[in-house]
């Protein structure tokens, strides 16, 4: 004895029906074209890689042989301008945790 489907299952399995009509229609891409757009991806991906690299080593050195030359010419007022960050720095530190505790209490 089969029963007759209800409204909502009706409606499910045309929309289910629907959906699987338009994927039954789709064809797999080319698998060539896909390993070419696999590679052309990644080649770009290195360059920018590399680009991004080369950038970061190049700010890095300049900070650094900046903070070496400092270091070296003024050593007085480099020691006390490392002190002054480290103040400012745990000033920082300590209202940013501040803050936090007094958000995560209201």
């Amino acid at each position: 004895m089969k029963r007759e489907p209800e409204p909502w299952e009706r409606s499910l399995r045309d929309g289910l029906d629907a959906v699987a009509g338009a994927v039954d229609g789709e064809q797999p891409p080319d698998l060539g074209a896909l390993i070419m757009l696999v590679d052309d991806v990644q080649r770009a991906q290195r360059l920018e890689l590399r680009r991004d690299l080369r950038r970061f080593v190049a700010v890095a050195a300049l900070i650094l042989f900046g903070w070496l030359w400092a270091w070296l010419q003024f050593p007085a007022y480099f020691l006390v301008a490392q002190g002054l960050l480290a103040a400012a720095l745990a000033a920082g530190a300590a209202l940013a945790q501040a803050a936090g505790r007094r958000v995560s209490h209201e």
